[in-house]
């Protein structure tokens, strides 16, 4: 992962509703969001909130680096669908995110503030997120995966993507 690219964001997400047989409209509703606004996302124009890229995630039965990656390494790294728990508590999702970002940041041997340098992030900004009071924006979050070497399923605390069989 070298950044967020939100056109080849937008561009796997539409690939994959499509996969699905599921129209823009069924989608924003699976993930409470405005069909208006679910477009932009899937133009590329627009990404969304941390929390709701994991829902993204599970709706489609997607790992988060097979959306955030380029297409040609995206086409391997499908999971099953998992529908169920869409609406999973954001505040045990922050606080998973927040220890798994912490136990990655502190085999690295680094401070908070070294980590905060290092994804030019405010130190106390830092420090609310590690302490899972507030979800870091998807470009920071991206940018977090790539400093500590993680994939973002890892810190997402999700399943790893499973490689489907070859016949």
């Amino acid at each position: 992962m070298d950044g967020l690219d939100k056109r080849t964001l937008g561009r796997n997400i539409r690939q994959a509703r499509c996969r699905l047989g599921l129209t823009q409209e069924q989608m924003a509703e699976r993930i409470d969001m405005a069909p208006e606004v679910y477009g932009r996302l899937e133009r590329g124009l627009i990404a969304p909130r941390l929390e709701r890229f994991v829902a993204i995630c599970r709706v489609l039965g997607e790992s988060p680096d097979r959306l955030i990656s380029q297409p040609e390494a995206a086409e391997e790294d499908t999971i099953p669908a998992a529908r169920a728990g869409t609406q999973a508590s954001i505040s045990a999702f922050k606080k998973a995110l927040a220890s798994n970002v912490r136990d990655s940041r502190r085999r690295m041997g680094w401070t908070q503030a070294e980590m905060a340098r290092r994804i030019d992030m405010p130190v106390e900004t830092y420090g609310r997120m590690e302490r899972g009071t507030m979800l870091p924006s998807l470009d920071c979050f991206v940018a977090i995966c790539c400093v500590l070497g993680e994939m973002s399923d890892t810190l997402l605390g999700l399943k790893p993507p499973k490689r489907p069989k070859r016949r």
